[in-house]
């Protein structure tokens, strides 16, 4: 059986393997059929996205790439080259120099952490960029021998063509590859709409600044136009997540490559040289550093907030919310349209004779008993449930959208669940504890949070008064 277990696991992988390596391929194709659509006649590409979308794709869905994946990055490349009926002796050549630039930079980049590949580190654009220099430099390798015998040239200017070229489509192109969130993810940022702006103005207003920005260029024209829209840029990097920003920062590379290249935008100066390419190349280059350096450094200091609000909302012991997380949390949910129209229960908790526990067993006992406790009651809570710990050994829960009798059943679950469950204390005999809990309910969430855990206070004391061990639910 463990045999066919194995065997069944390995073809289950040789086959996603191929999946992937069958998309590798036609997203390699698509890319390089794009990219030498945006060529000028005799020259290379306005913006080449091919390599630095197989980079990113090795790395996201084929780390480590096998040679599936490598063999359909080539089918791609020739199908791709061989439609626009280029030679056979130069499709190979370029493909030679693409796979250079990908190799290199792969294993560059399959080296730095992945907090510093998705740009989360206020130093992680810096690491960025010297990886992807080097892969521009392996590329530039090629362009040294390659563009004297295809373009024309000396070698050294191949390589400070080639390396240019690849440098500009790796800094606009793998940002969004490297921060793509996956489909779950995603979909669930588009819910929360913390990555993309939302239908408020507020935040609709820094990419509408942007697109204004653009058009602006092509109704001015001039050497200065490139610029125009790093302000606004800065401004979507302050106020979007790292993909949107990268998006964006893509956006503006192709426009303004291809824009310039056929005409669209016109800055009053001749491209007919490939080193006023070059420069074009460059300066398009440090435009588009700053907005993902503004977005790296902010996703830093955001994951740094985070951390920080989880430690001031959340008891250092147990990891419940602390009392002031727990009213702020509620009266969060409470005001949502959602559970104003749906019933709500409160649950008040206290652990039966914990002062006991304190002083015949010692404190760090019964730190380890609040603790159990803690992951029992949350084990039973349902997700969008709140658990607070209000102080010493006493608890709350909210209860949204909860009817009465479900919120009994889920404290007696509770209540029984901790009273068989024996909480280890160093090399003493397990011991057993007991809760009591109140139970308050409403039709809608109609008082406030405080006067909630009042009444289900009160219940509490009648669960003491009655016994102990027991739930007791507010008239």
């Amino acid at each position: 059986m463990s045999t066919n277990r194995t065997a069944l696991v390995g073809q289950s992988i040789a086959s996603m393997d191929l999946k992937d390596a069958l998309m590798v391929g036609v997203i390699v194709y698509a890319c390089t059929i794009f990219g030498i659509y945006t060529a000028q006649p005799d020259t290379l590409s306005a913006f080449w996205p091919s390599n630095a979308v197989l980079v990113g794709l090795l790395l996201r869905r084929a780390h480590p790439p096998t040679l599936a994946h490598w063999a359909a990055a080539i089918i791609g490349y020739v199908l791709g080259d061989t439609e626009m009926l280029q030679s056979w002796p130069k499709t190979l050549m370029l493909i030679w120099a693409n796979l250079m630039g990908v190799s290199v930079c792969y294993l560059a980049l399959s080296r730095m952490s992945e907090a510093h590949r998705g740009l989360r580190n206020a130093s992680s654009m810096v690491r960025f960029v010297l990886v992807v220099i080097s892969g521009a430099a392996a590329a530039g390798v090629a362009g040294f021998f390659i563009h004297p015998r295809l373009y024309g040239g000396t070698p050294a200017h191949g390589f400070a063509f080639w390396f240019s070229t690849e440098l500009v489509n790796y800094i606009a192109m793998l940002p969004v590859m490297l921060t793509m969130p996956t489909l779950s993810r995603g979909l669930a940022r588009y819910k929360r709409r913390t990555d993309w702006p939302s239908l408020r103005a507020e935040e609709i207003a820094p990419l509408a600044a942007f697109a204004a920005s653009l058009w602006l260029g092509t109704q001015l024209g001039g050497p200065g136009v490139i610029p125009y829209p790093v302000p606004a840029m800065l401004w979507c990097a302050l106020t979007y997540g790292r993909f949107a920003t990268a998006c964006i920062t893509l956006f503006f590379s192709m426009w303004t490559l291809i824009a310039i290249s056929n005409g669209t935008l016109l800055i009053g100066a001749s491209f007919d040289s490939q080193e006023a390419v070059m420069s074009l190349r460059v300066g398009v280059i440090f435009t588009a550093l700053a907005p993902l350096t503004v977005a790296s450094v902010m996703a830093a200091r955001n994951a740094l907030l985070a951390r920080l609000m989880h430690v001031a909302s959340h008891d250092s012991l147990t990891h419940a919310l602390n009392r002031g997380g727990f009213m702020t949390g509620a009266e969060a949910v409470l005001a949502t349209p959602k559970v104003q129209r749906q019933p709500v229960a409160v649950l008040m908790m206290d652990i039966d004779l914990f002062k006991a526990v304190n002083d015949n067993h010692g404190h760090a006992a019964g730190d380890v008993v609040l603790t159990s406790f803690a992951g029992v009651a949350q084990s039973h809570l349902r997700k969008g449930d709140l658990l607070g710990r209000l102080g010493g050994e006493e608890f709350a829960v909210l209860l949204p959208g909860c009817s009465p009798d479900a919120a009994c059943a889920i404290a007696q679950r509770i209540c029984d669940a901790f009273a068989a469950h024996p909480v280890a204390v160093g090399g003493d005999a397990p011991l057993h504890s007991t809760v009591s809990i109140g139970v308050a309910c409403w039709d809608k969430p109609a008082i406030p949070v405080e006067a909630m855990l009042g009444a289900a206070d009160a219940a509490l004391y009648t669960a003491k008064r009655s016994g102990r061990n027991r739930i007791v639910r507010s008239a």
